[in-house]
C-alpha cells in the first residue's frame, strides 16, 4: 500500500522524556534533542513523567494545549504511552530513541544513535498516517498500541526483560529468552478471528507464542511479522504451536531475519480483529503489560501519525 505522507509546519514541540530509559540515558539524550530542536527555531516544552500515569497525563495535556508535535524520548513503551494520548487527535508523534528495543524507531527509519539526527526528523515535518491497535481486556480499559501485541512465551520474555537490571539493548531480550525458554510450556489457546463478521473463524490450538502485528518487529529487531504493512488495516498474525525445544532453539535465530515464516509449526494469517483466550497467559503490547487473557484486539485504521525521515520509503 502506498504510504500516506503529508508535510506539516512544526513550530511547537512537547518533548516528553522517560528519565530512566536506556539505563538512565533518557535525560541526556533528551537534552541533546531539545538543543537541536531549538536550533531549528522551534519552541520546545520539556516534560518529564515520574510514572507511566503521569507521563500519559502530560502527553494528553500537551495535545489538548494545541502543540504541533509530541516528541517522546525513550523506548517503545514510551511511544506506546504517546499513541494512547495521540490516537485520532491529528497531532503527530516524533521519536527520540533512548530505550532497550527501539523497534518503533527502527520501523519508522529514525536514526538510533544520534539524538540530533532524530530531532532533525521531528523538525522536518514529514508525517506518515498509519494504523494502531487497541486491546480491551474483559471488564478492563482499552489499551492503544503501535507495534505488536504478544501472548505466550514472548510475553513471558517481555515480563522478564522489564524486571532485569543487567545488560542493555536487544541483548537483554536474548538473555531473557534463554532464561524463560527451558521451562515455558505451550498453553491451550482459543482465537476467534474477525468476530461478528462473515469470515469469522475460531481456532483452538496449543500455542507456544503468538504475535498480532501492526509493524514488523519486536524484542529488539526480531522480525516476527516480516510482511506487515503498517497502513493496510490488518494485523499480521504469527503463532507457533507445540514444537520440540531442540527444533525451536535451532530455528530461533531465523526470527531475526523473518525466515521463520513458512516453517512447520509456524502459522501466519491476517485479520482485522481477534479475541484471544487462554489460561495463565498475559498479553503485552509495545513491550509493556496489557492484562491477562482474555483480550479483544482490533485494528484502528489510520489512527496514528508519526514524523518520519524524508528519505523513508514505505516498506
Amino acid at each position: 500500500m502506498t504510504a500516506r505522507l503529508s508535510d506539516r509546519r512544526i513550530r511547537t514541540v512537547a518533548l516528553l522524556t522517560n528519565p530512566v530509559a536506556g539505563g538512565g540515558r533518557g535525560d541526556r539524550v533528551a537534552h541533546r534533542a531539545a538543543e537541536r530542536l531549538r536550533s531549528h527555531g522551534l519552541e520546545v516544552d520539556s516534560l518529564r513523567g515520574s510514572s507511566a500515569e503521569e507521563s500519559l497525563d502530560l502527553a494528553r495535556q500537551a495535545i489538548a494545549g494545541g502543540v504541533d508535535a509530541l516528541a517522546v524520548c525513550g523506548g517503545d513503551g514510551m511511544v506506546s504511552l504517546a499513541v494512547q494520548a495521540q490516537a485520532f487527535t491529528g497531532v503527530p508523534i516524533g521519536i527520540i530513541p533512548a530505550g532497550t528495543g527501539n523497534d518503533l524507531a527502527r520501523e519508522y527509519g529514525v536514526p538510533l544513535d544520534s539524538p540530533e539526527a532524530a530531532a532533525d526528523v521531528v523538525a522536518g515535518g514529514r508525517v506518515e498516517q498509519v494504523d494502531l491497535g487497541r486491546a480491551t481486556p474483559d471488564g478492563g480499559a482499552p489499551h492503544v498500541f503501535a507495534s505488536v501485541l504478544c501472548a505466550g512465551l514472548d510475553s513471558a520474555v517481555n515480563r522478564r526483560v522489564n524486571e532485569m537490571t543487567i545488560l542493555g539493548g536487544p541483548l537483554r531480550y536474548v538473555l531473557a529468552s534463554i532464561i524463560e525458554f527451558p521451562t515455558y510450556r505451550p498453553r491451550r489457546f482459543r482465537m476467534t478471528f474477525d468476530p461478528g463478521e462473515a469470515g469469522e473463524e475460531t481456532v483452538e490450538a496449543e500455542v507456544l507464542l503468538s504475535a498480532f502485528a501492526i509493524t514488523r518487529s519486536y524484542g529488539g529487531d526480531m522480525m516476527i511479522a516480516p510482511d506487515a504493512d503498517r497502513s493496510d488495516g490488518l494485523f499480521d498474525v504469527c503463532y507457533v504451536g507445540r514444537i520440540s525445544r531442540l527444533r525451536l532453539a535451532w530455528h530461533f535465530r531465523r526470527i531475526y531475519s523473518g525466515t521463520h515464516v513458512g516453517l512447520r509449526g509456524v502459522t501466519t494469517r491476517r485479520c482485522r480483529a481477534v479475541r484471544i483466550e487462554a489460561q495463565d497467559v498475559e498479553a503485552f503490547a509495545d513491550g509493556d503489560a496489557v492484562a491477562p487473557l482474555p483480550v479483544n484486539v482490533e485494528v484502528l485504521p489510520g489512527a496514528g501519525l508519526f514524523l518520519v525521515p524524508r528519505s523513508l520509503g514505505h516498506h
